[in-house]
């Protein structure tokens, strides 16, 4: 499934390699499943910096939303941009918007990720320093999603799939990035 360690630890510098020293935003994009969050996580660990890691999924308001609520996570990475944002996040257990959260939430963030289908979309992408595409093998996606989450929302992947396609007929981020690591 190419999910070694060593795998991911290299993707990880592969992107490392690519932040410069000062304050940056990463978007790292792709289909559900394709290890954006993993890459994330290695990469904050990598860095040896401040890092916030925010996920597009907090920002969308629920399974039929993706299309239509990516303008919301371009507004935060905007307002990122200047330093901080606040932003009303979805509550998927409840199904409806909950809390406002402050990000980043450690405090300062030398790099701040956001990681999620449509992290690296045109509305998104204006506002980041580097743009990631990781692809993957769709039974290696459903797979990994199987494995790492403790629900089962195999009633939801062709909904979120349908969503994840007209983002990306829309904008094509899968096509327009720095790096695209299979």
């Amino acid at each position: 499934m190419n999910d070694h360690p060593a795998n991911t630890a290299a993707r990880a510098c592969i992107v490392a390699e690519q932040i410069g020293p000062g304050r940056c935003l990463v978007g790292i994009d792709g289909r559900s499943g394709s290890g954006k969050t993993t890459l994330a996580r290695a990469l904050a660990v990598l860095l040896e910096r401040r890092v916030e890691i925010i996920e597009v999924e907090l920002f969308i308001g629920g399974w039929d939303a993706l299309t239509s609520d990516i303008g919301r996570v371009a507004e935060l990475a905007r307002d990122l941009r200047r330093g901080h944002a606040t932003a009303r996040a979805w509550d998927w257990h409840e199904g409806r918007w909950g809390r406002n959260v402050w990000i980043p939430q450690t405090g300062e963030a030398d790099v701040v990720i956001i990681t999620g289908c449509g992290a690296t979309s045109a509305p998104v992408r204006e506002h980041l320093d580097l743009t990631v595409w990781i692809e993957a093998p769709e039974a290696v996606r459903r797979e990994r999603v199987r494995a790492r989450d403790p629900y089962d929302w195999s009633a939801h992947w062709d909904t979120w799939a349908r969503q994840e396609e007209a983002l990306l007929a829309q904008f094509p981020s899968n096509a327009r990035n720095d790096l695209i690591l299979r």
